[in-house]
């Protein structure tokens, strides 16, 4: 035997790396460099582990910042004076000429920091330069977009002003607001006109009523470029070379520099928050109650979520709502955080608060917040209209044990003949639900049977299905 294994073939070292799992550690050490395979495996489970992950992405992320510098850079460089633009950028710089030069212009990083200069600089400075006049008439063109951080509070801070803004972002909400835009520019004479109730007469007849956009900001591939090309959308507002208000295209640092972060999305519009419903609720709602055979309405009890507000509105306008009311403790439809998850559709549907609809129904214009948040009140009323209100809760059947509660049904219960043609699905907010002094107004209760062991959906998900499964009936 030890003459045949003396003259056995020996197995090669490297065969023997991969085959002889017992190897002593020091000599798979010796192999390394043998087994590339296997160390390439040994990295790839260190890279998915640990702080080693985060520094991969922090060198992808800031790679492909320097990858958008340079390319903003060839942007600004094409535009300057004496340079030799492509022709893509040949056809932009044509668009932005002298007759579009009241309503639109390009900028670049170089221009922001000369205006946040000019901003700082003291006001008996008498300003000279052509083009310090240019930048400062741009300067108001983009001075909502400044900081847009801090911008979650434009809306609450101005709650008691008349002229409020808000921010839209995103290709297609900013395309959105285009197209249902008021056709009159944004100026102090419609200003004044609103004041004496609300938007232009014009515009009343439509529901809701067509937004006043102040400006959009959007880079050059988003406003010219296929397959957003907000150009199209634009062009078709401008009449008689004035536009409805202003077009601001920029470089992507530009727009970083304005908004205080990197910008991801490709355009962004500042516009004014309809105060239609605001002088007019109580009217409208009475009307078109009458008027219409169905009505579809959704009664938000202090939702503070601006998130979910958005993702609920969204929904709402997609499943043909007629109206979100909110009670007057619950968070602004406008904030920016509601109006980007809503893609815009804030403007697309009715939303009032409570306050609104009290000012007109009692004829006082100081109203005062109730414990429920008016909405109780609001309820009782509804229900003098014949539109049947139902209370959305988690109760179960085996709960029901108060007598002073509207009866408890279940969604996939109801029928054509337990619901009336208008109705008014009440939702709570996301930790207490529903107040009971607004349940104990509401015709009846309803739930979502749902698994055992799941107690509960988020509410723009349970919003969702309530409303599609109330509008089937």
């Amino acid at each position: 035997p030890r003459e045949t294994m003396s003259t056995s073939p020996r197995v090669p070292a490297t065969a023997r790396v991969h085959t002889n799992l017992k190897l002593p550690r020091y000599r798979r050490q010796q192999q390394q460099h043998l087994q590339p395979e296997m160390t390439d495996a040994s990295e790839k489970r260190k890279k998915s582990h640990g702080p080693t992950v985060n520094a991969l992405k922090r060198v992808k992320y800031e790679a492909k910042q320097e990858r958008l510098r340079q390319a903003s850079l060839e942007q600004q460089q094409s535009f300057q004076r004496g340079s030799q633009p492509s022709a893509d950028t040949q056809q932009w710089r044509s668009w932005f000429n002298k007759d579009r030069e009241e309503y639109a212009d390009f900028i670049t990083k170089k221009d922001v920091l000369r205006i946040k200069e000019l901003k700082h600089q003291s006001t008996d400075n008498n300003m000279c330069k052509t083009e310090d006049e240019r930048l400062q008439r741009i300067a108001s063109w983009i001075e909502p977009f400044f900081d847009l951080k801090g911008s979650d509070a434009l809306s609450a801070a101005q709650c008691n002003k008349e002229e409020r803004l808000f921010i839209s972002e995103g290709t297609e909400a900013v395309r959105l607001m285009v197209q249902r835009c008021n056709s009159s520019p944004f100026d102090s004479t419609t200003r004044a006109a609103k004041s004496q109730g609300g938007d232009d007469a014009k515009s009343q007849s439509e529901s809701p009523p067509p937004v006043r956009i102040r400006s959009i900001l959007c880079k050059p591939n988003t406003f010219f470029e296929a397959p957003v090309r907000l150009i199209d959308d634009v062009e078709k507002r401008i009449s008689n070379h004035k536009s409805p208000f202003k077009v601001i295209v920029g470089t992507e640092d530009a727009l970083s520099e304005i908004a205080g972060f990197n910008i991801a999305r490709g355009a962004l519009a500042c516009g004014e928050v309809p105060t239609y419903y605001q002088h007019n609720g109580y009217e409208w709602l009475l009307k078109t109650i009458r008027q219409k055979p169905t009505m579809r309405l959704l009664a938000l009890d202090a939702v503070s979520d601006t998130a979910n507000l958005g993702s609920i509105i969204r929904t709402a306008a997609a499943l043909s709502i007629d109206a979100v009311i909110c009670s007057d403790d619950s968070c602004d439809a406008f904030y920016r955080q509601s109006v980007r998850v809503s893609m815009g559709h804030v403007i697309n549907i009715p939303i009032l608060r409570v306050r609104d609809w009290r000012r007109g129904f009692s004829g006082d214009n100081d109203v005062l917040q109730s414990k429920s948040g008016g909405l109780a009140e609001f309820i009782t009323w509804l229900k003098a209209q014949n539109v049947q209100c139902l209370a959305a809760v988690v109760d179960d059947e085996s709960d029901d044990k108060n007598d002073s509660q509207p009866p408890l049904i279940s969604l996939e219960s109801l029928t054509q003949s337990t619901t009336k043609q208008s109705w008014c699905c009440v939702l709570g907010n996301e930790g207490n639900g529903i107040r009971n002094e607004v349940i104990k107004e509401c015709n009846q209760r309803i739930r979502i049977s749902m698994a055992t062991g799941i107690d509960s959906l988020s509410l723009p998900v349970a919003a969702a299905i309530l409303m599609h499964g109330l509008s089937r009936t």
